[in-house]
């Protein structure tokens, strides 16, 4: 064979493997970064899950009262469309809890916004 052909397969050959060596290092890393994106989303999950596990620390009143002033804030004036007793019925109350009650309620007033 010829010096000329021979260096050309050495010259081919090298390319070759220059573009396959660089081709596995690219699909080795991309492999890492889809490894570390699936541990990622798992651990975000898990958390998700724990964050649903958790207690809540605030009552029931309190959210309710807070959703209202923000949907208040929101949209404008917020139409009361039912009302429900939170102590039992045959809970004893003092006047000062009933008087105390009152107060709080004749207090929520919320003016129309207006254009």
């Amino acid at each position: 064979m010829s010096e000329a052909i021979l260096y050309s397969l050495k010259f081919a050959f090298i390319g070759i493997s220059i573009v396959f060596v660089s081709l596995a290092l690219i699909v080795s890393a991309i492999s890492l970064i889809k490894r570390a994106d699936d541990y990622w989303i798992k651990h975000e999950e898990s958390q998700k899950k724990q964050m649903l596990n958790k207690t809540q620390n605030i009552d029931n009143i309190t959210l309710a009262i807070i959703a209202t002033a923000v949907s208040t804030m929101l949209l404008g004036r917020y139409h009361i469309r039912g009302v429900r007793r939170y102590l039992p019925r045959d809970l004893e109350r003092s006047p000062w809890s009933t008087e105390g009650r009152a107060i709080l309620h004749g207090s929520h007033i919320v003016n129309k916004k207006r254009n």
